[in-house]
């Protein structure tokens, strides 16, 4: 009879985690270390260490995010790289295979350009591609060289999904954005403090908005709203004008996109509450903007309803 052990359930204790004993202690000397009185408060002086201590953890924030993207960037391309190489690969193997190849890629494509910080949700269309794998027809010395590579590049593929996975819900540490944040609160409480003149007064307001400025450029690089967004479109471009398809475009993308006129568009429309999607083709002219804002008020009446 097997003996069952009872597994423990360990901490994760951080070093920084230290930082909250320290914290008790400081207040604790500030309250009973009442000998030693400094009369006059420097203001400038706690605004230069303020401001040396904010632009420190900035540079560490944004070159643990632009590292991100580039890593980001890098892997999109191999992913495009890869489903490309496994379309034309697949285009010796058979027509049926090739045909639900295209369809799993096109689907797969879909989903990580609509849900761009869950890779998760593209699981199911990577063991598609492998059940799929029963259409192949392999009957000729060129296929069984094509389907090798087929393989060999679907190992391949693997990996890098599941980085993109990664580092796609992969942000900076919590620790480190509430310092970024109480750092940037105090930097500009010792602005308003400092202000009096006209030049101050000046100086405060834009300094404070600069201040708010960087944590916004952070918060919006770290949920990957910019910087490798416009790269994932265009890889997602490519692919759809590969398998010869509409290319496609969620609601919140197509102001963000150039259009060509007479070319036919597929745009993905999201109910969130009933949590599915509704694409519609459109072919883009002069009047675009009147029919797919009809279109949409249309689909927001039906869920209404």
């Amino acid at each position: 009879m097997e003996e069952k052990e009872e597994i423990k359930q360990k901490y994760n204790i951080y070093l920084y985690y230290w930082v909250i004993p320290f914290f008790v202690g400081f207040i604790a000397l500030n309250y009973f270390a009442n000998l030693l009185k400094i009369e006059t408060f420097d203001l400038g002086i706690m605004i230069s260490i303020v401001t040396f201590l904010f632009g420190f953890f900035i540079t560490i924030s944004f070159s643990i995010i632009l590292a991100r993207v580039k890593t980001l960037k890098d892997s999109l391309a191999q992913e495009t790289g890869r489903l490309v190489s496994l379309f034309l690969l697949s285009k010796h193997l058979g027509e049926k295979f090739n045909k639900k190849l295209s369809n799993i890629i096109d689907k797969y494509t879909i989903k990580t350009l609509r849900n761009y910080t869950n890779y998760e949700l593209s699981r199911g269309e990577v063991n598609e591609i492998y059940e799929s794998c029963s259409l192949m027809e392999i009957k000729s010395e060129l296929q069984k060289q094509a389907s090798a590579s087929f393989f060999y590049i679907l190992g391949e593929f693997e990996p890098i999904r599941e980085k993109l996975e990664y580092l796609t819900q992969r942000g900076l540490i919590q620790a480190m954005k509430i310092a970024n944040y109480v750092l940037a609160i105090i930097l500009i409480s010792l602005l308003f403090l400092n202000r009096g003149d006209l030049l101050s007064n000046i100086l405060f307001i834009v300094l404070s908005t600069t201040v708010v400025f960087i944590l916004l450029i952070i918060e919006d690089y770290e949920d990957l709203r910019i910087g490798d967004y416009i790269n994932n479109i265009s890889n997602s471009e490519q692919i759809f004008d590969i398998l010869e398809r509409e290319r496609y475009y969620p609601e919140n993308l197509v102001g963000k996109v150039t259009l060509e006129e007479g070319r036919k568009y597929r745009i993905g429309i999201y109910d969130a509450k009933k949590k599915i999607e509704k694409i519609i083709v459109i072919e883009y002219t002069k009047n675009f903007d009147y029919k797919f804002n009809n279109l949409l008020k249309k689909f927001l009446k039906k869920d209404k309803e």
